[in-house]
């Protein structure tokens, strides 16, 4: 069992990181964008 949850884990990590790191670069950007946008009124 928990050599089977390991390696789930492990390929769920190595499989959806990059999708992580997208989304919180997309995030990051969004929010640079509303924050110059507030700062701008």
């Amino acid at each position: 069992m928990m050599n089977h949850t390991d390696g789930w884990m492990n390929g769920w990590a190595g499989g959806a990181m990059w999708i992580w790191a997208l989304i919180g670069a997309v995030v990051v950007a969004l929010l640079v964008v509303a924050i110059g946008k507030m700062s701008k009124k």
